[in-house]
């Protein structure tokens, strides 16, 4: 993993949640989680996926999403990155929550709702 496992003094990775990327310089994104390998492994192996030049998906290959490209952008600059359980959340509330929280990052920091890079 290419930044370190998370806190889990707030907020415990086996419960649904809502986690948090800062990436210094380059932003901040919200996600939510039902399963907890989607922060801790999935955003990890499409950086690596980046890295050694290789398709998003074997029928997508260009299927990475902003934040994918912003965690690459940040491993390879050395940039700092810290992953966060913010809170567990009921799954029923998930979305509700997850964009309360977006909605907590100031515009020009957001990396939610950003367009692919090319």
């Amino acid at each position: 993993m290419y930044w370190p496992h998370p806190d889990e003094s707030v907020a415990k990775c086996n419960l649904p949640g809502i986690y948090r990327f800062t990436i210094d310089g380059l932003g901040v994104y919200v996600g939510r989680f039902t399963n907890a390998s989607r922060p801790l492994r999935e955003y990890s192996r499409n950086v690596e996926k980046l890295l050694e030049g290789r398709p998003y998906r074997p029928k997508n290959h260009d299927g990475f999403r902003h934040v994918h490209r912003v965690l690459h952008q940040a491993v390879m600059e050395g940039r700092s990155i810290t992953l966060e359980i913010v809170e567990n959340v009921d799954p029923k509330m998930l979305n509700e929550r997850e964009r309360y929280w977006i909605k907590r990052v100031p515009d020009d920091l957001r990396l939610n709702g950003k367009r692919r890079q090319p």
